[in-house]
């Protein structure tokens, strides 16, 4: 498992690079604060994507149920475990983190 910060500059590339390689999987969104704990936005949504915009500064996630955004990240850190995202870390300018948690779908059972 690795973790490493994402410069800045390479947040578009990554994100249009891992999205054509994500398998089907679930994902949890959480919203960390001093001021309002921990708040789950979603838990078990099937992934539809991720992707970065650098015009508007916007990290989107999105899922079978809502689409995440995630507007002015200050900071992106992400988590690998062989060569695939696991989750991310996204800090923003006053200190709330948002984490994407991501979990792969169970098998359908061979018949």
């Amino acid at each position: 498992m690795t973790t490493k910060k994402l410069e800045h500059a390479r947040w578009q590339q990554y994100f249009d690079g891992i999205a054509k390689h994500i398998p089907s999987m679930r994902v949890a969104v959480s919203v960390l604060g001093d001021g309002i704990g921990v708040q789950s936005e979603a838990d078990g949504a099937a992934l539809i994507g991720i992707s970065y915009d650098h015009n508007d500064d916007v990290l989107t996630v999105d899922t079978s149920s809502v689409s995440h955004r995630i507007e002015q990240p200050s900071e992106i850190y992400v988590r690998e475990e062989g060569g695939m995202l696991s989750s991310l870390e996204a800090i923003m300018s006053d200190g709330t983190k948002r984490i994407v948690e991501l979990r792969a779908l169970p098998s359908l059972p061979a018949s």
